[in-house]
C-alpha cells in the first residue's frame, strides 16, 4: 500500500527562504513545533490515504489526462503567498494563497467528480476549498504555555506578511513515507 495525496508544490526559492525565515521565528517561540521541511512545502488538493499500486496508476492517468492536460492546458497560473494563520487552536500554522481561488476550486471539484465517477473514491466532506500551505504543526501536549501568548501575537502581527510568488501549472500525485524524522514526499510517476 502507498500513502498518497494530490498536491501543488511550492518551487520558488525566494518564497521558500522567506517561509524558512518565518518558521525559524516560530521555532524560537515554540521549540516543539514541527516545521514543514522546505522540500515538502505544498498545497494539498486531496489526501488519499493508503492506496494500492493499481489504484495509484489509475489516479495518475486521470490526473494527467483530465486535470493537468485538459484544465491547465500548459498554462502557468500566478498566485502569491501572503499572511499567516492557524487552524484548530494553533495546532496547524499556515500561509494563505492569494489569487484566482475559483480556478483552484474548479480543479478540486473536477478531481472529486472524476474520482467518484471513475474510481468510486468518496468526495471530501468539505466542499469549499481553502487554499493554504501548512508550515508547521504543534501538538497540544507540546505547547510551551509560557510563550504561547507571544506565538499568538506573532501570528496576528503577520496576517499580511508577504512571502512571495507561488506558480501553479499542475497537480502531482505524491507518495508520503512516514519516518521518525518526519515524512519524506516523492512524486509517483507511471
Amino acid at each position: 500500500m502507498i500513502r498518497a495525496f494530490l498536491a501543488i508544490e511550492l518551487n520558488n526559492g525566494i518564497t521558500i527562504e522567506k517561509i524558512k525565515s518565518f518558521s525559524a521565528r516560530l521555532l524560537q517561540n515554540q521549540s516543539k513545533l514541527k516545521v514543514v521541511a522546505p522540500e515538502n512545502l505544498h498545497m494539498t488538493m486531496k489526501f488519499l490515504g493508503n492506496i494500492s499500486e493499481s489504484l495509484a496508476l489509475k489516479i495518475y492517468r486521470i490526473l494527467n489526462e483530465e486535470i493537468n492536460d485538459r484544465l491547465f492546458q500548459g498554462k502557468i497560473y500566478e498566485y502569491k503567498l501572503k499572511g499567516v494563520g492557524q487552524f484548530n487552536k494553533f495546532s496547524v500554522l499556515w500561509v494563505k494563497l492569494i489569487g484566482d481561488i475559483q480556478f483552484l476550486q474548479e480543479i478540486k471539484d473536477s478531481i472529486e467528480q472524476l474520482f467518484v465517477e471513475r474510481l468510486s473514491i468518496e468526495k471530501d466532506k468539505r466542499t469549499q476549498f481553502k487554499p493554504h500551505l501548512t508550515i508547521g504543526r504543534l501538538k497540544k501536549d507540546k505547547i510551551n504555555y509560557q510563550t504561547f501568548s507571544a506565538l499568538k501575537n506573532l501570528i496576528n502581527e503577520n496576517k499580511n506578511l508577504e512571502f512571495g510568488p507561488f506558480t501553479v501549472d499542475q497537480v502531482k500525485l505524491k507518495k508520503s513515507d512516514l519516518t521518525p524524522k518526519g515524512p519524506i514526499y516523492s512524486d509517483l510517476v507511471y
